[in-house]
């Protein structure tokens, strides 16, 4: 008797290779005219407050790197 599909699990070599959350996001802003504009206006050299306050206003968050 086969196995009814809801209890059947996918096995890993088979789960499709779909973007998270992060790469949505991602997508998402570097298509955003606004969001580009504003990336645009912070050149490298742009204090860390501008930076931050860019990442406020867009709803950006770093992880920090343990080291």
């Amino acid at each position: 008797m086969p196995t009814p599909p809801r209890r059947r699990v996918p096995r890993a070599d088979t789960v499709p290779d779909t973007p998270g959350r992060p790469e949505f996001a991602a997508a998402f802003l570097q298509r955003n005219r606004q969001y580009r504009a504003d990336q645009a206006r912070l050149n490298r050299d742009a204090a860390a407050n501008e930076r931050t306050a860019l990442a406020r206003r867009w709803g950006l968050s770093f992880r920090v790197d343990a080291g």
